[in-house]
């Protein structure tokens, strides 16, 4: 199955009257790798955050971002920072008792300092971490989702290609054995005119160069190995696992054999042939690139 290595996903949930966000931005890579951009405290499961994300995705450079707002629906919690509040109430008392005010402190006065009250966001938010993971997870499904809508578009082109190779191979194959037969034809009727010209002639050498051409002008194990990788890419691209390194490599034996078919031929139509495969598997090549 043809996966693109590039995507975005988006997910979002209230967590503790917060509006937690989770977008998911893939692209290639070789490797796999993670940028992770969260509150320090979300941050701190960077770990577990990769963890759930690789078991889903394998390769590509996945740059993740938490954005957590408040929710206007929702009376966010609020945490009293003591140890700033007995602070700011021995700072009042002090400034009262140097100046001879008589006022009393009164709540309204601390509460002046917006220091004493902090949102309980980031401290909350991992008393909620199995709702934060199942952010995650959905982020990293849509994330798939368009993941495999690309890697079909990729298919499809791929599909064509390596058909178009597969024809050309047939081609070769047909052209080889009418060259052969051909070339065959030329030498014993250079042989002929030898013999009837009553030269001396050694008839086992004659047999031996006649079997050396064969051989030199042969191409059908070439084309039945390259025959060979083209079915074992078309299998792997309907695989459920991630065929990408693999169907690299496939390329890599079908060039190898396409080049021996090119050097060993002395056809032209059968160049030509090749010179359009190489084509092909040049555009395949630069294609993989995008699949995981």
């Amino acid at each position: 199955m043809i996966t693109s290595m590039t995507g975005f996903g988006k997910a979002e949930s209230k967590v503790n009257g917060y509006r937690l966000t989770v977008e998911i931005k893939s692209v290639n890579s070789k490797f796999f790798e993670v940028s992770l951009r969260a509150p320090l405290t979300i941050g701190e499961k960077e770990n577990e955050i990769k963890e759930i994300i690789s078991k889903k995705i394998s390769r590509g450079k996945i740059n993740c971002v938490f954005m957590v707002d408040k929710d206007s629906k929702e009376v966010p919690n609020l945490l009293v920072q003591k140890e700033t509040l007995k602070s700011y109430l021995n700072l009042i008392t002090e400034i009262k008792n140097e100046t001879g005010i008589r006022e009393e402190v009164k709540l309204d006065h601390l509460l002046r300092f917006s220091e004493i009250l902090k949102p309980d966001s980031d401290e909350g938010m991992l008393k909620h971490w199995n709702e934060i993971k199942r952010v995650i997870e959905n982020a990293v499904s849509d994330l798939l989702k368009m993941k495999l809508v690309e890697g079909k578009s990729l298919e499809k082109d791929i599909v064509l290609r390596i058909n178009t190779i597969s024809s050309n191979l047939k081609k070769c194959s047909l052209l080889s054995s009418q060259n052969i037969n051909s070339n065959k034809a030329k030498l014993k009727k250079k042989i002929k005119d030898l013999i009837d010209g009553k030269f001396n002639i050694d008839i086992n050498r004659i047999e031996v160069e006649i079997l050396m051409l064969v051989d030199k002008l042969d191409i059908s194990e070439e084309i039945t190995r390259a025959e060979s990788h083209v079915a074992y890419f078309k299998n792997n691209m309907k695989s459920k696992e991630q065929s990408g390194r693999r169907l690299n490599f496939l390329v890599q034996e079908m060039n190898r054999e396409i080049n021996t078919i090119s050097s060993k031929s002395n056809h032209a139509k059968i160049s030509q042939l090749v010179v359009e495969m190489k084509e092909e598997l040049e555009k395949i090549r630069e294609q993989l690139q995008n699949i995981e």
